[in-house]
């Protein structure tokens, strides 16, 4: 077992300015919302929440829209519109330091993948008084539990743990699919101490499952899939016309499209079209551009030494799959839609991704990355 270097007190403090100078920017995109962006846009549904016309319902543990209106309201009922969103802002950056206070690494990194979760469409929307916000703080939760199984651990914290789940059940239920799938590959690996030979059946198994369930449900998501162009208003600037789910099962059809969309947002022409698409289409190139760089670093480590780590690969991929395939239906028909509920899972999707990826190189680096010193 490798012993993790003591962290001086310099150090402690140096993190902690990170850590804060995080939180600014937040607050700055709280007052940005407020007083720049909501001139060339809708805040979505946030002066609506928090005016909470819907407020204290008896469906209010059940609907996360009466949700919303009654936390949102009484904030502003007590902070004001402007800072009533401030409670929103402080969850969702909970939801960004508890799973990254699992991880062990050095302050470089760590303001490399802050930068990457202080992008304007992400600082924006999980900024202000959002179901995004919300969905940042128990994806950061459940991300951490999982951390914690990951590592061998007990789950720290389990009303926490818990409860995230049961927001997640409220906000978006669809998430839980991609959640159970990589919970339930990591502990059957675990529990049965599979090698990277059966952890490898084990992903072809969860693909076949999942392909099983989905023909299954073809008529069902097809059907579905029809209505989804009436929740979009056709008098919103944005917004594309369905030529995405037309004919008998176009959901599956265009999916791989769809996902893309639903991912990045504006298309390239919508981004020749309009400086904000540009801005918005040159982020998420960034995104995926940081992504595929660290994936090309990975494939080009695991040709030279012969070994791949299965966790990483397979796992993050159950998850990837489940998530952007559930989120495209809500997204593919309005790039600002696809930018908002992206940040509900992106901050998930980047913590996700350096941890399992930082584990499956530290074999090669020699050295520790994890906080008790187990290596893969």
């Amino acid at each position: 077992m490798l012993k993790l270097p003591t962290i001086k007190k310099t150090k402690i403090l140096k993190f902690n300015k990170i850590w804060f100078s995080y939180f600014f920017v937040k607050v700055f995109y709280l007052f940005f919302a407020n007083l720049v962006y909501a001139n060339f846009t809708t805040l979505g549904d946030t002066y609506r929440y928090l005016a909470g016309p819907s407020a204290w319902q008896g469906n209010l543990l059940v609907s996360s829209t009466v949700m919303m209106d009654t936390l949102a309201s009484s904030s502003a009922m007590i902070f004001g519109n402007y800072l009533g969103s401030l409670p929103f802002l402080i969850i969702s950056f909970i939801g960004v330091y508890y799973p990254i206070s699992k991880i062990q690494m050095n302050n470089k990194t760590l303001v490399y993948i802050l930068l990457l979760l202080s992008f304007p469409s992400f600082g924006v929307w999980t900024s202000i008084a959002s179901k995004e916000a919300v969905g940042v703080f128990y994806m950061g939760i459940i991300l951490a539990g999982y951390i914690d199984v990951y590592e061998r651990r007990n789950v720290g914290n389990l009303f926490m743990f818990f409860f995230a789940i049961y927001l997640c059940f409220i906000f978006k239920p669809q998430y839980m699919i991609g959640v159970f799938g990589l919970f339930s590959y990591t502990i059957i690996s675990r529990k049965l101490g599979l090698n990277s030979g059966w952890k490898l059946l084990l992903f072809f198994i969860s693909v076949l499952v999942g392909a099983t369930f989905l023909y299954y449900f073809r008529n069902v998501i097809d059907d579905l899939s029809k209505l989804m162009p009436a929740h979009f208003s056709t008098d919103a600037g944005s917004t594309r016309d369905n030529t995405i789910w037309v004919d008998q099962y176009d959901f599956f059809w265009n999916a791989p499209y769809g996902i893309y969309i639903g991912f990045v947002g504006p298309t390239f022409n919508e981004a020749l079209s309009k400086p904000t698409h540009f801005l918005a289409w040159l982020e998420s190139m960034i995104i995926l551009g940081v992504f595929s760089y660290f994936l090309i670093k990975y494939t080009a480590t695991v040709l030279r030494f012969g070994r791949i780590n299965v966790m990483f690969v397979c796992g993050f991929s159950i998850l990837l799959f489940w998530i952007l395939l559930v989120h495209y239906p809500f997204s593919a028909l309005n790039p600002g839609s696809a930018l908002r509920y992206r940040g509900s899972f992106y901050a998930f999707l980047v913590i996700l991704f350096y941890y399992m990826y930082s584990r499956a190189m530290s074999p090669y680096l020699r050295c520790p990355v994890s906080k008790n010193g187990i290596q893969q």
